[in-house]
């Protein structure tokens, strides 16, 4: 009974993010971010719709991963909230990525530049989300 016990204790303590899942989240989540962001810095500024095409499909495809790798980290249990809800920023961008893309492959500025401002509007939530998770890192200024 009481080996019984300490394995549910333990399965539970590992479910909710106790242990050293919560301590090794922050290191571990900000090399994510920062393979991302180096990712999309790398891709440089577009100046033309082809280019636009492009950078937006790569960085949606690198923001796509960082999902995927943040989702994949547990983190403490009080920073779960605050994580899930960059997450969710971070599905937001992607999004607007693809509508960027879909923009460019439209040849319409008016919309690239709209979806750009949307963008910015939600790299704001995400620093204030990311700070508030304790990853401020991975959202550069």
């Amino acid at each position: 009974m009481r080996a019984a016990l300490a394995t549910l204790a333990l399965a539970l303590l590992a479910g909710c993010g106790g242990g050293e899942e919560g301590r090794d989240f922050r290191p571990a989540a900000i090399a994510v971010c920062d393979e991302t962001n180096d990712e999309i810095r790398a891709l440089g500024a577009p100046d033309s719709f082809p280019d636009t095409q492009l950078f937006a499909r790569r960085a949606k495809d690198a923001v796509h991963d960082q999902i995927r790798g943040l989702a994949e980290l547990e983190p403490s249990a009080e920073d779960a909230d605050a994580v899930a809800l960059y997450i969710d920023s971070l599905r937001q961008r992607e999004r607007l990525l693809g509508q960027m893309a879909e923009a460019a492959d439209a040849g319409s500025m008016h919309d690239i530049r709209e979806t750009g401002t949307q963008i910015a509007k939600v790299d704001d939530t995400a620093r204030e989300q990311a700070t508030a998770a304790g990853i401020a890192e991975c959202e550069p200024r």
